[in-house]
């Protein structure tokens, strides 16, 4: 049994050949094929010598555990991080991808939806998101079908040709649904669909004001690729109400909170990092939030954005949260950069007016003044990388220039 790494660029090749591997058992690396030079020699040190590469990518030249690899049978290795070169690949098996499936098709099925799941995929089928829809058809006995996900204006909406018979899915990432709703057919194409997962980053109160409008069909999720994907949703009909956006977790999923970071106990944990970092039962999530006594959960963000500056610590999804409330802020991420006085100096990246600069400070009086951004960068848009998350070191650039 030789295991192989997929870096092909074609994303129904990439998917062929890992699924013929998730099928016959064979241990499969799925790497990024748009990893930066960085990125794929920290990747050729992690995946072991004697791996068969298909695609482009640097001869492997990892050390592999003892019996490498008869004793790793069904494993599926999937990439997270990936900025700096900071490559690590989650260990997953058969069995804690069909807990993943299992769990969210058997909440679609309490839903009164059907259990046969079709997906249409719109995210890198080398991420998490992009693969789970196709191994969801395929434990399920459903269809699935790659389309480009940019969504460009000037570009018509891809045409779906997935069975109307079962639970027509898609999952999307807030960028994606934000373009969806500036085309003038984007709503009609929305509600094609049973169910569209909503992930990988913060919704902004416009998203979820829309989804509420236009009742759309849309799960806000929760997940990461330790629990391959999904792991709790807040339902459409909750947004529609306007309840607010909590997370309930997925059958066999349960939540606790240690330090107001998040836990998870779930079948769909990965073991752990590959070569031997193992995961924890319940996993510790780099997440800060809240656990409700009915079982749902708050995010309130990431603890490793936690920022120190001046000997205090901020947390930037507050500073974000406030300057939301001001109606021409439209979008906003804040983080720290490097800074002699401070540390850490805020900056707030702002998708709206820049003529209202002196508003939003006002806006942020209600804060410490720890947790005042020092400077104000108007953007056309937030830069993101294909998984739909900030991208720092574009925003770094933007700032030098």
């Amino acid at each position: 049994m030789t295991p192989i790494a997929v870096f092909h660029r074609e994303p129904d090749l990439y998917l062929k050949e890992v699924l013929q591997a998730y099928a016959q058992g064979t241990p499969v690396f799925l790497g990024n094929p748009f990893w930066n030079e960085a990125e794929m020699q920290a990747a050729a040190q992690l995946i072991p010598q004697g791996t068969h590469v298909e695609g482009e990518a640097p001869t492997p030249a990892g050390r592999a555990p003892e019996n490498w690899p008869e004793l790793w049978p069904d494993a599926v290795f999937i990439p997270t991080g990936g900025t700096g070169g900071k490559v690590k690949f989650v260990h997953h098996q058969k069995k804690t991808l069909r807990a993943a499936v299992t769990s969210l098709r058997d909440a679609i099925v309490a839903r009164q939806h059907s259990g046969v799941l079709h997906g249409a995929i719109f995210t890198p089928v080398y991420h998490v998101s992009g693969l789970m829809p196709a191994l969801r058809a395929l434990e399920t006995k459903g269809q699935f079908e790659i389309h480009v996900g940019k969504f460009h204006p000037e570009s018509s909406l891809p045409k779906i040709q997935l069975p109307t018979e079962g639970t027509r899915m898609a999952s999307l990432v807030p960028t994606q649904l934000h373009r969806l709703l500036q085309n003038p057919h984007g709503i009609d194409w929305l509600k094609q669909f049973h169910v569209i997962l909503l992930g990988g980053s913060a919704v902004a109160a416009a998203e979820v004001e829309a989804i509420r409008e236009h009742r759309l069909p849309v799960y806000i999720t929760y997940g990461m690729t330790e629990t391959a994907a999904v792991c709790a949703w807040c339902p459409p009909e909750k947004i529609w109400a306007g309840e607010g956006v909590h997370g309930f977790p997925l059958p066999k999923v349960h939540f606790t909170a240690i330090n107001q970071r998040l836990c998870i106990n779930s079948p769909a944990l990965g073991l752990g990092y590959w070569p031997n970092e193992k995961i924890g039962t319940p996993y510790l999530t780099g997440d800060l939030g809240v656990v409700f006594r009915d079982g749902a959960i708050q995010v309130h963000g990431r603890a490793d954005r936690i920022i120190v500056t001046g000997g205090e610590k901020v947390n930037p999804a507050e500073v974000e949260k406030v300057l939301l409330t001001h109606p021409s802020c439209r979008e906003v991420h804040v983080f720290g950069v490097a800074d002699a006085e401070w540390g850490e100096r805020l900056v707030a990246f702002v998708v709206g007016d820049k003529n209202q600069e002196e508003a939003l400070k006002a806006v942020v009086q209600t804060l410490p003044a720890s947790a005042r951004p020092k400077d104000y960068l108007f953007v056309s848009k937030i830069p993101l990388d294909d998984r739909g998350k900030f991208d720092r070191r574009a925003a770094e650039k933007l700032l030098r220039s």
